[in-house]
C-alpha cells in the first residue's frame, strides 16, 4: 500500500455524505515533528525553519455548511522535503513549488464532491495565489481565501480600498478558557470579489 493509494481512499465515504449538501472544503497544512537524531532520521525532511525533522500533511476536510457536521476527509497530500531548493522561489514554475498543493488539492476535491449542491473551498492567506483564483473557481465550486495581496478588483481600485458590505449577523457562543462560556453577536462584512472573516465581539 502506498501513500497515494491511502489518500485516494480518504474521499470515498465523504463523497457519499456530501450529496445534496453545501460543503465547506477546508484545507490547510500541518507539520508533524519527530524527535530524532541525524543517524536515525529515516528520510525525515526539514520542517518549520529547518530546526525540526518530520513530514508535512496537507489535508482537506469536508464540513456541512448548514449543520457544522464533519463529513470526512476529501483529498490531500503527505510528503517530506528532500533538501533545500537552490533556485529562487520567484524563478520556479508553480508546479515546482510546495504552494501548488493549494490548487492540486482543490482539483482532486472536485470529483469527490461532484454530488454536493455547492462547494465553498476555504483556505488561509498562504493560498492567495493568482493561479488559484484563475483556475479553481467554477459554477458550484467557490473559493473563500484570507487575503495576503492587495489585488486589483473588478470595477477599479484595490481590495484595501473597496467599500465593505454587510454580509449578515449571527449569534456565536464564545468559549472562554477560564471564565466559562460567553456569547455575543458576530457581524461579517464582504467586499466585492473577496470574503472577510466575521468579527467577534465579547
Amino acid at each position: 500500500m502506498t501513500t497515494d493509494r491511502l489518500i485516494e481512499g480518504w474521499g470515498a465515504a465523504t463523497a457519499e455524505a456530501s450529496a445534496g449538501r453545501h460543503v465547506l472544503a477546508i484545507q490547510d497544512t500541518s507539520e508533524i515533528n519527530f524527535a530524532t537524531t541525524p543517524e536515525y532520521r529515516r528520510g525525515l525532511g526539514e520542517i518549520g525553519k529547518g530546526g525540526g525533522r518530520g513530514v508535512l500533511l496537507h489535508a482537506m476536510l469536508g464540513i456541512d455548511a448548514e449543520t457544522g457536521g464533519v463529513l470526512g476527509l476529501v483529498a490531500g497530500r503527505v510528503w517530506t522535503r528532500g533538501g533545500r531548493v537552490e533556485v529562487a522561489h520567484a524563478k520556479r514554475p508553480l508546479c515546482d513549488k510546495e504552494s501548488a498543493r493549494w490548487l492540486s488539492t482543490a482539483a482532486a476535491a472536485k470529483p469527490v464532491l461532484k454530488s454536493a449542491a455547492l462547494v465553498t473551498e476555504v483556505s488561509d492567506r498562504e493560498s492567495d495565489i493568482y493561479s488559484k483564483w484563475a483556475l479553481v473557481p467554477e459554477p458550484g465550486f467557490h473559493i473563500l481565501t484570507r487575503a495576503m495581496h492587495d489585488r486589483r478588483i473588478q470595477g477599479g481600485g484595490k481590495l484595501s480600498t473597496a467599500p465593505l458590505q454587510a454580509a449578515g449577523e449571527a449569534m456565536v457562543e464564545l468559549r472562554a478558557a477560564w471564565s466559562g462560556g460567553a456569547h455575543g453577536p458576530a457581524g461579517g462584512e464582504l467586499c466585492p470579489g473577496r470574503g472577510r472573516a466575521p468579527r467577534q465581539h465579547d
